[in-house]
């Protein structure tokens, strides 16, 4: 095992390109599965259980990259399947990415008021008969490359002495630049495990995207260094898509924070109202080409994929394993699991991206992070799941 965190060794460079290497051969995400609507409920509940047991970001990651894929793949259609794979999803991850001394038991898991207050208990013969499942789904192949594996590498370069803050006096301490930096990117990093839409680039794209997003979210000029440019090899055209919806979903956080507080405030007699002031945020996101110019091209889609976010984003309707008004499919008898079937009929990219993301519900989650190591490519077999 390696003594420090491989993006700070001699190493460093090889394991990037090994990883970026590995990231080309990931299977694409379709988005195909009946119960894509409940995504954001298990994604939560994987990111406060990771949190309680100090997992990894990469562990965390990973667990939610293979329950999409898992999802994506094959008919889970009860929630006591769903719970099931997810548990032994966030298991199994923890197992490939943390150390020996943070891999939760099962007990653990069993005891945490997330599942009690569900009524959902694993057993351990369930446990080791879903991981077994989910090994032969994935070739047992779980070198799988997320944005977590990339953002502490390309933290290295976030910040250097030469930034300038709202473009005109130089950053009086760089490294507490860095250290808001790097709070900014990893709340970034949360975000994307909010929406299947992050699935559209690739993990490094997504990791330098939190970077670049945190940098114009703290005024820091220029938006993209050349030191990020170096280490990435992307240049802000690359990532300016994924930027945008990053700072979308930003802008619609601060949003609520603020209605949240100024609800809150009105309930206090004698308040007179004041204006909310939120620290670092720019009054407006300048253009991200630098020049202005370079953006062009990507405007149109840039647009449709950030509207079509923005409007997701303002559904605040609850989903039904939140509610408890949960759909009788949820909770039929056991079926066997079968691979899910190809749309027969081919739909727009863009257009099954935007109906995707508005039937997903949006939830409010906040979490804290570290990294971890390896990937690989792996193929999905045929075969039913039920032993």
């Amino acid at each position: 095992m390696m003594d420090e965190p491989w993006w700070e060794g001699r190493v460093a460079l090889d394991v990037h390109c090994t990883l970026r290497e590995k990231e080309l051969k990931l299977p694409s995400f379709r988005a195909h599965s009946p119960l894509l609507k409940s995504r954001r409920f298990f994604v939560d509940i994987l990111t406060l259980l990771s949190s309680h047991c100090q997992l990894c970001p990469a562990a965390r990651h990973l667990a939610v990259y293979l329950l999409d894929h898992f999802m994506d793949r094959y008919n889970v259609t009860t929630s006591k399947q769903l719970y099931t794979v997810a548990i032994s999803c966030l298991l199994l991850a923890s197992k490939f990415e943390d150390r020996e001394d943070h891999i939760p038991k099962l007990e653990q898991i069993n005891s945490t008021r997330i599942l009690s207050s569900q009524n959902f208990t694993l057993t351990k013969k369930e446990l080791l008969s879903t991981e077994l499942l989910l090994l032969e789904a994935f070739s047992w192949n779980l070198c799988l490359p997320t944005p977590a594996h990339f953002l502490d590498y390309y933290l290295l370069a976030s910040v250097s002495q030469k930034d300038h803050h709202c473009h005109t006096w130089p950053t009086t301490c760089p490294r507490k630049t860095k250290e808001c930096l790097k709070e900014y990117a990893h709340y970034f990093l949360e975000v994307t495990l909010q929406d299947h839409i992050f699935y559209k680039f690739q993990p490094s794209v997504v990791a330098a995207a939190c970077v670049g997003a945190s940098r114009i979210c703290l005024q820091l000029s220029p938006y993209w260094t050349r030191d990020l440019q170096r280490i990435s090899s992307y240049s802000l055209e690359h990532l300016s898509t994924c930027i945008e919806i990053l700072l979308v979903a930003y802008d619609s956080v601060l949003k609520d924070a603020v209605a949240v507080k100024s609800q809150a405030l009105a309930l206090v007699p004698g308040t007179p109202p004041t204006p909310t002031q939120v620290l670092f945020q720019p009054p407006a996101y300048p253009a991200l080409g630098q020049p202005a110019t370079t953006l062009a091209q990507f405007q149109t889609p840039v647009q449709d994929l950030c509207l079509a976010y923005r409007d997701s984003l303002q559904t605040h309707h609850s989903g039904s394993l939140l509610s408890g008004s949960t759909g009788s499919s949820l909770h039929t008898p056991y079926p066997t699991l079968q691979p899910l079937d190809m749309c027969p009929m081919p739909v727009p990219a863009s257009l099954s991206m935007q109906m995707a993301i508005a039937a997903e519900p949006r939830h409010c989650l906040t979490a804290t992070y570290g990294s971890s190591y390896f990937s690989g490519s792996h193929m999905f077999p045929t075969g039913c799941f039920d032993r």
